[in-house]
């Protein structure tokens, strides 16, 4: 909260290890930094997959904070702000990797470099006697020296493509009447890139190739909500994220998100969520001093 921007965590493999699965228990996380330092609110640049095996926790992702306990699988994605609760609270595995690590096969099936893919399981009895042993192979392989770079880093990539199939095959998570357009899908991965700079609909229209009428009937079908809606709906994240996690000026955040004027920002964001900036950012350090997740 004091510093201008939201602390980065960059993939920091061990040395040798570049472009691999890393796999430790709860356990193997903890005794790698105090406490504190997983308090704080990062910005991580890699993927985590957290499964919960015993005892019970909390994890803060982008200000929905979830409950851990025996069966839950968490996935926090790259860009994703995050806060982990107090680790000796509760015990599991956790799989670290670089972005772009999952085969072109199974991203597709199971949305791995998206933001908005599954990110949430609560397994039952037998699914977890199905997954926990492919989380433990993972766990026992990623360690392994006699194995050569090569045949150790491809043989993590397979098991972690067969886990995250077997995750897409508990949560099928289809929309009713089908999939979802093909319009919707490459406007969402549009907005994702360009929301900070790109503000007006027409701009993705051009870019994408179809009509505003064309990207309307693809996001009123997906989601029910008008292009415009999911622009601001972005922003207003990246919004929250830069105020409740950064020190920035409130001009600053505006300017970070396109706006040029101050005062248009403050108007623009108190229209969406019903409080100015200054307001928001005030009730969240509130909040996170009385709740805070360490403190669980």
């Amino acid at each position: 909260m004091r510093h201008d921007a939201i602390a980065a965590m960059p993939y920091a493999p061990p040395a040798g290890k570049a472009g691999e699965v890393e796999a430790r228990p709860v356990a193997g996380l903890r005794a790698q930094a105090p406490q504190a330092v997983f308090s704080r609110v990062q910005r991580p640049d890699f993927h985590q997959l957290i499964m919960v095996t015993s005892g019970h926790g909390r994890h803060m992702v982008d200000f929905a904070v979830q409950e851990l306990r025996p069966g839950t699988v968490l996935w926090v994605r790259p860009g994703q702000v995050q806060q982990w609760g107090r680790l000796a609270a509760f015990d599991g595995h956790v799989l670290l990797f670089p972005a772009g690590l999952v085969a072109p096969d199974v991203d597709r099936l199971v949305s791995a470099e998206s933001p908005h893919g599954p990110a949430l399981w609560h397994l039952d009895p037998a699914q977890r006697a199905e997954l926990e042993p492919l989380m433990r192979q993972l766990e026992e392989l990623s360690p392994r020296a006699d194995l050569a770079p090569e045949l150790r880093a491809a043989t993590l990539r397979h098991l972690l493509g067969v886990l995250l199939l077997r995750l897409a095959a508990v949560g099928d998570e289809t929309p009713p009447g089908g999939s979802m357009p093909e319009a919707f899908l490459a406007f969402r991965d549009l907005v994702e890139q360009r929301h900070r700079s790109w503000h007006d609909v027409g701009d993705y229209a051009r870019e994408l190739g179809w009509s505003p009428r064309t990207l309307a009937r693809a996001t009123a079908r997906a989601r029910g909500m008008t292009p415009k809606q999911i622009i601001d709906e972005r922003l207003v994240l990246e919004a929250r994220r830069l105020l409740a996690h950064s020190a920035r000026p409130v001009h600053r955040v505006g300017a970070a998100l396109g706006f040029e004027d101050a005062s248009n920002f403050t108007a623009w964001f108190r229209q969406r969520t019903g409080a100015i900036p200054s307001r928001f950012r005030a009730d969240q350090r509130v909040v996170q001093g009385q709740d805070g997740l360490c403190g669980e």
